[in-house]
């Protein structure tokens, strides 16, 4: 089974432009995860498409596995998503990152030098251990994240990016 952070796009009702948002699933491949993404979804499930996805395989030196029992470590893997402004845009920015840390702060922390360089306000916007981003309903409460030193990094880079629709 593989971990997939995916950008969800679509409408919401009452809203005027499209609204996005990241969501973490469990599938054997991306194909795997279309209804549970679909059904996770807030808004129109007609509108509801996959921007992009990336399979977490490798974050700050350690290898990411899904398992099915739980796993006691000093380390957890964290998503931070920070806003900013810049003076010439109306739109709040955005950006975001996967962090091991052994805290939220410390998490925070390491986002808010990598993260929205050369903006202001830098603030956090949603911070969360990964393991609590799974909707209950929509995934076995069987299954943990292990973290396992590895030495390897990725880039938080898309696998795939475009539009598809769910």
């Amino acid at each position: 089974m593989q971990l997939f952070m995916v950008y969800l796009g679509g409408r919401i009702q009452g809203c005027h432009i499209e609204m996005h948002d990241v969501r973490f699933v469990v599938g054997e491949s991306i194909e795997h995860t279309y209804t549970k993404l679909k059904s996770q979804w807030v808004g129109d499930k007609n509108s509801v498409h996959m921007d992009s996805f990336m399979a977490i395989k490798h974050i700050d030196g350690f290898e990411v596995k899904v398992v099915d029992h739980p796993v006691k470590q000093a380390q957890q893997l964290y998503f931070v998503n920070l806003g900013a402004y810049r003076a010439d845009s109306l739109a709040e920015q955005h950006d975001f990152a996967l962090y091991v840390a052994t805290d939220a702060e410390q998490a925070k922390q390491r986002a808010k030098m990598d993260l929205l360089a050369g903006l202001s306000h830098i603030h956090k916007d949603d911070l969360h251990d990964v393991d609590d981003c799974f909707a209950i309903d929509l995934l076995d409460s069987q299954l943990h994240i292990q973290l396992t030193p590895s030495g390897e990094s990725q880039a938080i880079k898309p696998d795939w990016f475009g539009y598809h629709i769910l």
